[in-house]
């Protein structure tokens, strides 16, 4: 059909009119819709309708609409919304009357609606709501999705092992390993792998059981409805049941704060523990704590009692339901200490406590301040002792912010303890440790201690003899105090005597030493001294970890610091060779034009031979490595005219020249040395804690820099 001439516009730009819908397979053309939307459309309509089309400069001129909050990436994800709605056979046209934009007339776009509020609504709408100002290193507008950047896809193998032909036990292991902890006990909350166990049971039938085993072996008693849930699951009769949860049930960790103390609702109301626990026959390990127990350093003012008590109606079900516990906590938070040991003594006397292998001990402190103080106390190490004493299969045991363990208990303590951990505990000196050990070390495995203000390194002097066994040894002397003293540092004059040269056990896996601090340069280089000495003996060495404070001037310590990390890390670091590229599972595809490397290119590039040559592996010399090249040239023979070598080249000569030949350990999985002069802090940060999502702002830049020779300017 011929096209008619186009008549004359007015002098006002037109819109298309939306009360006609053009469908996108409609045999007509551009300029025969253009004329009748012209003729239909009034021109108030039109103004209204250019009013809108362009965005407002000014927010005063044009009120905001319900979208001025958002960003531009969700305005966009909401237009996409909006059409995926709108069916394909009815799409609404708007074309552009301009000549210059002929082309754009017949591109579909969606309608759009829009409302428009009052000045009060709009200045109510701009405040930013209280969650987002709560939300602190919130990025203000999320970073845009560059064009043609896509999530890398995942590149199997296309080999699926038989997973569900794996044994039960295998599988469970599998499972429990990977999903556990299931709740943060920090935050009170869920982790995701809850859901992901719950997905593995309903995968396939191979899957089923072990999931569920692990998923039931310690349940996550948080929120308290779920609680109430499991309560009313275990109390169905089991032949109404595809599974048997009921013997399931291994362990159970009750924060008493949020689910005993408090209801969990009108229709809910308090969480019975003791009908749980009647339900839960194969128990083995039952803990109650509290949310503040993790927050190390809270003054004895600050740790106040907890209105929920220790009930007799727990202890009754226990003994009822024929629970042989392996694993229990005693908290003085829920009972007065003196209260509390006369029942720990009780207790511990029925079959039900008596097989405890794992204790842990809390807030066990003195809190008596009559006259007769004294003798209280002593009273209660006894009996503290006497109860101790009734757990002849104790293995693993912990103090934590326990003023009552001092020399008088220490000595009272099971000599069978495999492991052994004390926290927080402001009577334990390294001369009461030293005593211990020697007579109590013989079959310990682990030994933890941490932040006791008044507890040096002097003890292991002896370590090697009073523990041949001990596996895992971690050291912690960073201090907490949230008090208004603030009172972090240790109470003790030397961390280690120049004279006292530590001992390692030759069973040693584990080593884990942080913030160690309060010695000089030489006592420094005795310790690490004695971890090299000490290398031929340590063969099952797998982690060393050291974090170490030297105030000494900047240039001693990063003399000291160039020589010792790198002969530790020299003696102990694993240096395996690099996997059979013929055993890989996934293929990656190699560039054609890449040569492969024969065993002798290989060898230059070793981590063991610093001396290889930098031009037969660093490729064709580039300008800027020749005058790298030049400029050290010159200082090195500046160096020489004038006789004196640099701090760095004379450091690394003198130590390197006269060291003898090393024993290489060549075992540990983890070397992590740091030497600094940093004041210890709780938590450490760096720069990626302080990163956010924003764009960095180099993206406009196309991977060359401008040459500053040609006469243009640097920015």
């Amino acid at each position: 059909m011929a096209s008619r001439p186009r008549p004359s516009r007015s002098s006002h730009p037109v819109r298309s009119s939306r009360t006609k819908v053009q469908s996108y397979h409609e045999e007509s053309s551009s300029n025969d819709r253009e004329e009748e939307e012209e003729d239909a459309e009034s021109d108030d309509e039109r103004a209204r309708r250019l009013s809108l089309s362009l965005r407002p400069r000014d927010s005063r001129r044009i009120p905001a609409t319900y979208r001025e909050e958002s960003s531009d990436g969700d305005f966009d994800r909401e237009l996409d919304e909006e059409e995926a709605i709108i069916p394909a056979e009815a799409p609404t046209q708007l074309s552009y009357p301009y000549p210059e934009s002929a082309s754009h007339a017949a591109r579909p776009r969606a309608q759009r609606k829009r409302t428009v509020k009052t000045r009060s609504q709009t200045k109510k709408s701009q405040k930013p709501s209280k969650k987002r100002r709560l939300e602190l290193g919130r990025p203000l507008n999320k970073r845009k999705k560059i064009d043609g950047e896509e999530e890398a896809p995942f590149v199997g193998s296309g080999v699926i092992p038989p997973w569900q032909s794996l044994p039960y036990h295998i599988l469970f292991d599998m499972f429990i390993r990977a999903s556990c902890p299931l709740v943060d006990e920090k935050t009170g909350l869920r982790h995701s792998s809850v859901q992901w166990l719950v997905d593995l049971s309903l995968m396939c039938r191979s899957f089923n059981e072990p999931a569920l085993a692990a998923l039931y072996h310690c349940p996550p008693l948080i929120p308290p409805a779920k609680t109430h849930g499991l309560l009313s699951l275990l109390s169905r009769p089991s032949e109404s049941l595809s599974t048997n949860y009921t013997h399931k049930i291994q362990e159970l960790d009750v924060d008493v704060e949020t689910l005993l103390l408090y209801k969990s609702g009108p229709a809910l109301g308090y969480f019975e523990l003791p009908r749980l626990v009647e339900k839960t026959p194969q128990v083995k390990t039952l803990r109650l704590y509290h949310v503040d127990d993790y927050t190390p350093g809270l003054p004895p003012w600050q740790i106040g009692r907890s209105k929920w008590v220790y009930p007799e109606g727990l202890f009754s079900a226990i003994v009822s339901s024929s629970i042989r516990l392996r694993g229990w906590s005693w908290n003085s938070r829920f009972m007065d200490t003196k209260k509390l040991l006369r029942l720990m003594m009780a207790k511990h006397l029925q079959p039900a406590f008596s097989g405890l292998r794992e204790l842990k001990l809390l807030h066990i402190s003195e809190d008596i301040e009559d006259d007769d103080a004294a003798e209280a106390y002593d009273e209660m190490e006894v009996v503290l002792a006497m109860a101790l004493k009734e757990l002849p299969e104790l293995h693993r045991l912990e103090f934590f912010e326990c003023s009552i363990l001092n020399e008088h208990l220490l000595p009272n303590l099971s000599p069978s303890l495999t492991s052994l951990t004390i926290s927080n505990c402001p009577n334990i000196t390294a001369p009461n440790m030293s005593a211990f050990l020697s007579t109590h070390g013989q079959n310990l495995r682990e030994l933890i201690l941490c932040y006791n203000r008044h507890l040096s390194l002097s003890f292991i002097v002896g370590l090697a003899q009073s523990c041949p066994r001990l596996e895992k040894f971690k050291v912690d002397i960073s201090m907490h105090d949230l008090s208004s003293y603030h009172d972090v540092e240790p109470h003790f004059r030397d961390l280690l005597g120049r004279s006292e040269v530590p001992t390692w056990p030759t069973m040693l896996q584990d080593l884990e030493l942080s913030q160690l601090r309060k010695w000089d340069g030489a006592t420094a280089e005795m310790f690490f001294t004695s971890l090299i000495d000490s290398a031929p003996e340590l063969q099952n060495l797998r982690r060393l970890m050291i974090s170490a404070i030297l105030k000494i001037g900047w240039r001693d310590r990063a003399t000291f610091r160039e020589k010792w990390i790198g002969r530790l890390t020299k003696v102990f670091l694993r240096r395996s060779a690099p996997p059979n590229p013929n055993w890989r599972t996934i293929p990656r595809p190699c560039p054609p034009d890449a040569a492969p490397m024969t065993h002798s290119e290989g060898a230059s590039m070793d981590g063991n031979n610093p001396t290889a040559v930098d031009g037969a592996v660093s490729g064709p010399s580039t300008p800027s490595k020749r005058k790298s090249a030049r400029l050290a040239e010159l200082k090195f023979s500046e160096g020489e005219d004038n006789g004196s070598p640099s701090p760095s080249s004379r450091a690394a000569g003198d130590y390197m020249d006269d060291l003898p030949p090393l024993f290489t350990q060549g075992m540990c999985d983890i070397v992590n040395v740091r030497i600094d002069n940093q004041r210890p802090t709780e938590t450490q940060f760096n720069e990626e804690d302080f990163l956010d999502e924003e764009p960095s702002g180099d993206e406009d830049w196309n991977g060359h820099d401008a040459d500053p020779a040609d006469g243009g300017h640097a920015w």
